[in-house]
């Protein structure tokens, strides 16, 4: 392909040929990546022969043939008999916009939110292979995280997207996490704005896309400002800020779709923080930050939400992913305890003594049931303090320290926390009951079975037996 370039490039020197009036400043005849090209020139006879004759030499130099079934031609502002006249000496078929190139779709008109469809359809073809799995909540999350939100990464990288595919997206990963299904929906247990913040806000990390796809095109405005050494933005700095800078551009009509977005967030940037001098001073920051410029962007346009103490015992590493899971959920108090459920005219009494209100205090530590769970619990990990509520349990074991008996015991709290809600649900759902010493001792497997995976020394913590 390097000399495919060369042999393009050396198409202004026919007399016949004649740049596309877009690209006649920067001489810009061809764009390639790979065995993906796209040639350019005005819409004459001339031009089109010059590169159509490259195109054969190329192919009796290499022996790699033209294929017109997989080669089109996209016209603008050309007369129908000329555009036949073309057509008909070329063997190529006429395309329409958009287009795929480079997997995404590329059209001189703003993109239409019907025109997402490959990415929402790509984004449904994963689920579907994944419904009826039986994946936990945090399963799910993992797979959205890794998987979907990877794929919407490269789209929001590269457009602005529609706020109503953003909510297209939205509704997908929502429904998808909170019932393993596509199409059914139920209200979610937390609203998304705050499963979208970071951990140490209460949230699940998961991707803000609107904030994201903002983050990236401040990074375009970034290297639009700095003039980074590429063909595109130099393009730009010639047809958009020949005669001003990015901070006093403005948009028009004519401008494209994807300027306009530039300068909409540009506006926006300055109105927040007060003129284009600190936006640049706040630009230069998230540059030179560690992390990245996108990164911190993110972190900067994102919605803030107010710090929580418990982070780092709610999602301490070493314990089970589903196990944090429904301790993330029980510490903001959004598990279908029966008290949250009264709208449906339900019995609201514990499960466990059918003396008093289920309710996630009364649940977890008040209830006569768990309060003996928690006491054998104490007292294997030989555990002082009291503790009356899972807020105080959090409290008291969140600590700085990293040494295995910290961590195991912060493993322990999720798992008791699980565990009590696991059996909570088979007594309700399933009709089944087991003692408290027989959760004890599932409890007790569990531990070892992190205790060994984590820990090699396994004479380094001190528990009763």
């Amino acid at each position: 392909m390097e000399y495919f370039s060369r042999l393009l490039s050396s198409a202004p020197q026919n007399p016949s040929f004649r740049f596309h009036p877009k690209c006649k400043p920067l001489g810009i005849s061809h764009l390639s990546f790979a065995d993906d090209v796209i040639l350019l020139c005005r819409g004459d006879r001339g031009s089109v022969q010059t590169l159509l004759q490259l195109l054969k030499t190329f192919g009796q130099t290499s022996g790699l043939d033209i294929n017109p079934s997989k080669s089109s031609i996209y016209f603008g502002g050309v007369g129908d008999s000329l555009k036949q006249t073309i057509l008909s000496g070329t063997g190529f078929s006429e395309g329409t916009f958009p287009f795929r190139y480079l997997g995404v779709p590329l059209s001189p008109h703003r993109l239409l939110a019907s025109q997402y469809s490959p990415l929402l359809h790509k984004l449904e073809t994963a689920i579907q292979g994944w419904v009826g799995k039986h994946l936990t909540y945090a399963g799910r999350l993992e797979l959205i995280k890794s998987v979907l939100h990877g794929m919407v990464q490269f789209w929001i990288s590269i457009f602005p997207m529609p706020r109503a595919v953003i909510r297209q997206i939205t509704c997908i990963c929502r429904n998808f996490l909170w019932t393993g299904d596509l199409y059914r929906s139920k209200s979610a247990l937390v609203a998304w704005k705050t499963v979208c913040l970071p951990k140490n806000e209460g949230g699940l990390g998961l991707l803000d896309i609107q904030a994201c796809n903002n983050s990236f095109i401040a990074k375009q405005l970034w290297n639009i400002h700095m003039k980074q050494d590429s063909i595109w933005i130099r393009w730009l700095h010639h047809f958009y800020l020949h005669t001003h800078s990015i901070w006093n551009a403005q948009s028009q009509k004519t401008s494209s779709p994807l300027w306009k977005s530039f300068i909409l967030l540009k506006d926006q940037l300055v109105g927040a923080y007060g003129g284009h001098s600190q936006v640049i001073d706040l630009m230069t920051d998230w540059e030179r930050r560690r992390g990245g410029f996108t990164s911190n962007a993110y972190a900067s346009l994102r919605p803030q939400g107010p710090a929580v103490p418990w982070e780092k015992t709610v999602w301490e590493q070493w314990s089970l992913p589903r196990c944090n899971f429904i301790l993330w959920l029980a510490m903001l108090g959004k598990l279908r305890t029966r008290d949250r459920l009264r709208f449906i005219h339900t019995d609201t009494l514990c499960i466990f003594c059918m003396h008093e209100e289920e309710s996630h205090e009364h649940l977890f530590f008040r209830c006569p049931w768990t309060s003996s769970l928690w006491n054998k619990t104490k007292d294997w990990l030989r555990i002082n303090r009291r503790m009356t509520t899972l807020k105080s349990a959090v409290r008291g074991l969140s600590t700085r320290k990293k040494n295995l008996e910290a961590r195991m015991r912060r493993v322990s709290l999720s798992m008791i926390v699980y565990l009590i809600w696991e059996e909570r649900n088979k007594r309700i759902f399933e009709g089944k009951s087991v003692l408290p010493a027989l959760v004890f001792r599932k409890f007790q497997i569990l531990f070892f079975m992190v205790f060994h995976f984590h820990e090699k020394n396994h004479f380094l913590i001190s528990v009763a037996w």
